[in-house]
């Protein structure tokens, strides 16, 4: 009995701190305002009718072709400290041969974490391209997150970042509702978008949205995520303005031919093709953009999908969208550019 009343007794302490830790967590958990602007400035207005936006997942320069990660089924959460700073390094070398774009979508950009040895990237990325006016928005902050159980995550301060060649007249963060279950929703992003806004010459304004939408759910968490930001979009569009949307949807696109993909551990879904009116436009490239990391990167063998694009309202114009073929080198997701024509 006394063997037994001791086994009984480490399990209640076990159990006991668990749950101490999730609710200590849970308290700590990092709460976005629904709205927060990010920049404001005296507006210019821009000059021309066209222009490039490139985007991309950076994954924290921790995903690299070598990389299999534990939400999809492998068992890492971060790369050796030499190989994250080599990452990051090629991915700044990237940026910096398309700094000729005029506008940057970054994900994925962490600032303070263990998972990237709490180097700044932020800090390394703007230094890579100085000709640009860089700001992050936070969209991951959490003490400590403690999975993998072996090896857990631990603290992450993680953003979405916006570099532009031109001078924004406000950046605003808006927070998608989070309709994902505890206790998981203590560990994961929160989900948002950034809005630049820029006057036009013929007295509107253009919108540059950079998105990161969910992706561990079964997809209702995304599609409330998509109503959200049909919503605000197209009231825009109602007024006059002009929008164009980039960023990793983490869904495929309508005008994709890919079906949804479902793996053990990751389900991807498509966006519905009735989301928005025939109107609206997806500019997607030719080449997938994302790869599953169940397990290292392998060109024939390995799952991919194409979840980075644009979405563009009527009055804008498609010229060129091309997809940077990196193989996953130093990312799970290759970049995206796309050059675009306002019809003023």
């Amino acid at each position: 009995m006394k063997i037994l009343r001791r086994i009984l007794i480490c399990i209640s302490i076990i159990i006991l701190l668990f749950v101490m830790l999730w609710a200590a967590l849970f308290f700590m958990d990092f709460k976005p305002p629904k709205q927060q602007i990010v920049a404001q400035n005296d507006c210019e207005t821009l000059i021309g009718d066209t222009f490039n936006i490139l985007t991309w997942n950076i994954g924290y320069a921790g995903l690299d072709a070598s990389m299999d990660f534990f939400y999809e089924g492998g068992n890492r959460s971060r790369q050796s400290r030499e190989k994250t700073y080599e990452n990051l390094q090629k991915i700044c070398d990237v940026i910096k041969s398309n700094d000729t774009v005029d506008f940057i979508l970054l994900q994925e950009v962490d600032i303070d974490s263990k998972r990237s040895y709490s180097i700044n990237e932020f800090h390394k990325i703007k230094t890579a391209v100085p000709s640009f006016d860089s700001y992050f928005s936070i969209n991951y902050k959490a003490p400590f997150v403690p999975v993998p159980i072996k090896n857990p995550t631990g603290k992450i301060l993680s953003s979405l970042v916006f570099c532009t060649k031109h001078k924004v007249c406000r950046l605003k963060y808006f927070a998608y509702p989070n309709t994902m279950k505890l206790p998981l929703r203590t560990f994961l992003y929160d989900r948002c978008f950034t809005v630049a806004r820029y006057d036009l010459k013929n007295g509107k304004q253009l919108l540059i949205i950079n998105t990161h939408n969910s992706a561990f759910d079964s997809g209702e968490q995304r599609i409330e995520e998509i109503r959200f930001l049909k919503r605000f979009v197209t009231a825009e569009y109602d007024v006059g303005n002009y929008i164009i949307v980039g960023g990793d949807w983490n869904q495929i696109p309508p005008s994709c031919s890919d079906d949804a993909k479902t793996t053990e551990h990751f389900t991807l879904t498509k966006i519905p093709s009735d989301m928005f009116s025939n109107d609206w436009q997806w500019f997607v490239g030719n080449i997938p953009t994302n790869r599953y990391l169940d397990k290292p990167y392998a060109t024939e063998h390995s799952l991919t999908a194409t979840i980075d694009f644009f979405l563009a309202s009527p009055n804008i114009e498609c010229v060129n969208i091309s997809v940077i073929d990196l193989q996953f080198a130093n990312s799970d997701h290759n970049p995206v550019k796309v050059r675009f024509r306002v019809k003023l």
